[in-house]
């Protein structure tokens, strides 16, 4: 199934909408709802979050496109909302930094 074709869970909108200190991140559950429903998915696996947080917003492939700016402003405001921490990682090479 495509990431045009794959529907926001209700869990999803849900946890999103009640996310307090945040506007809903609409560029995100619009463009990348798979995307959305994953990171709803991992909320109580503070690891796991972590790792696809840091998959989403670094390019340790090579070659990936990124994603556009509000949506990268979304998972930004999503990773230190939902992980409570805004300290980015200092040992990260800029140059995986994943946006277009």
């Amino acid at each position: 199934m495509d990431e045009a074709n794959t529907p926001l869970s209700q869990a999803a909108e849900e946890h999103l909408r009640a996310l307090s200190g945040l506007p809903y991140p609409q560029a995100l559950t619009g463009q990348f709802p798979r995307i959305a429903n994953q990171i709803v998915a991992l909320k109580d696996d503070e690891s796991g979050l972590r790792h696809y947080f840091d998959e989403l917003t670094h390019d340790h492939r090579g070659g990936r496109h990124g994603f556009p700016f509000d949506v990268l402003m979304d998972i930004l405001a999503l990773r230190e909302r939902m992980l409570e921490d805004a300290t980015p990682d200092l040992n990260a090479n800029d140059d995986t930094k994943w946006v277009s």
